[in-house]
């Protein structure tokens, strides 16, 4: 369970690192091309709501591997 929390937590921060990448992106989209400044709100908006749930699953999934009441 440990190997897999290890495992899931680099993957989880890969993907906070390009969601950043991206979402930067989209920013500069959106100021140098006004036209396109929905389509990038847009489109940040989608990559901060899968990473929600990515960041969510992964709290999770760390609350289960924590156990709680082992110090009892």
């Amino acid at each position: 369970m440990k190997k897999i929390s290890n495992i899931f937590k680099y993957i989880v921060f890969m993907a906070l690192a390009l969601g950043l990448i991206w979402c930067i992106y989209y920013l500069v989209l959106g100021i140098c091309d006004p036209e396109q400044s929905g389509y990038a709100t847009n489109m940040s908006q989608l990559i901060v709501s899968v990473l929600t749930v990515i960041s969510i699953i992964f709290a999770f999934f760390e609350f289960l591997r924590d156990k709680p009441g082992k110090d009892e």
